[in-house]
């Protein structure tokens, strides 16, 4: 179960009672669940998660205290589900993957003898998604700011130069033409356009406030200074070639292919009896 969602294959994206999960256990049935997200993770606590989004959240860590296994897609993803009440005995971290569609055979090499050149790529305009960060990188001397996506209103977007929404092709195709990808978001439990970027061949600029970008980037990236975007600017210079080699050798691991054979391998060991379970 992808939490309490029964999918577009149960009736057009429904919610499944808890409940029901435990009558399917009770019937023999081993149960999987995927965390996503809870309201006050995203939200805070504002009018609406003091009433549904609050009921909601605590539905969804009771079906994840009941799951056989639960499946998350960061740690940072498990420690704040912890922190609102999951106390599950097995779980299990598996990290996103970008589709097939993203994965450039010929990896980019813009050579870096003009601009600097920055991609970033949104689809929510939350204020978490820091889309003021990358109105002021695009503001430092040497760099120029491409953003695939949806922009906040009312926020000033300075010399950041628009693509709006895009095909996986399109997107493909212009991620070919920049240097790095710019995520500055926090509270991210595992974002897919890094997975995207790197599996294209981009390394990838990040925040290192709160989120999984530390956890997920690893070697194949560095943490942006928010107080020092110039020094962000001349680090982004000096690293990229190593950080290009460096993607080239880790990419397998952003993929979609990668992140089945892990599902896989936990849905086998969910289905054997006997099997001791992780922790």
């Amino acid at each position: 179960m992808n939490q309490l969602s029964t999918g577009p294959g149960g009736g057009g994206g429904g919610l499944m009672r808890v409940a029901d999960a435990r009558r399917l256990q009770a019937a023999g049935r081993r149960l999987a669940v995927r965390a996503v997200n809870l309201n006050w993770h995203v939200s805070g606590l504002g009018l609406r998660n003091l009433t549904h989004g609050w009921w909601r959240d605590r539905q969804t860590v009771a079906l994840l205290n009941a799951a056989d296994m639960a499946i998350f897609q960061s740690d940072y993803q498990r420690q704040f589900f912890r922190r609102a009440g999951y106390r599950g005995r097995h779980s299990v971290i598996i990290h996103n993957g970008a589709a097939r569609t993203f994965w450039a055979e010929r990896l980019p090499n813009q050579p870096l003898n003009g601009p600097l050149r920055v991609i970033s790529s949104t689809a929510s305009p939350r204020p978490s998604k820091r889309h003021d960060l990358i109105a002021r990188l695009a503001a430092c001397d040497g760099v120029e700011s491409w953003h695939l996506g949806v922009w906040p209103a009312g926020l000033p977007s300075g010399k950041v130069r628009f693509f709006g929404v895009q095909s996986r092709e399109a997107m493909l195709q212009a991620m070919a033409q920049c240097h790095y990808f710019l995520h500055p978001a926090v509270k991210d439990p595992c974002p897919n356009a890094v997975f995207e970027a790197v599996c294209a061949g981009l390394p990838v600029i990040y925040n290192a406030g709160p989120g999984s970008s530390v956890e997920i980037v690893g070697n194949c990236g560095f943490a942006l200074e928010e107080g020092n975007l110039a020094q962000t600017v001349a680090q982004a210079r000096e690293l990229l070639d190593i950080l290009r080699q460096t993607v080239q050798q880790e990419r397998d691991r952003f993929s979609i292919t990668h992140a089945a054979t892990r599902y896989r391998a936990a849905f086998e060991q969910l289905a054997t009896p006997g099997t001791c379970l992780p922790a």
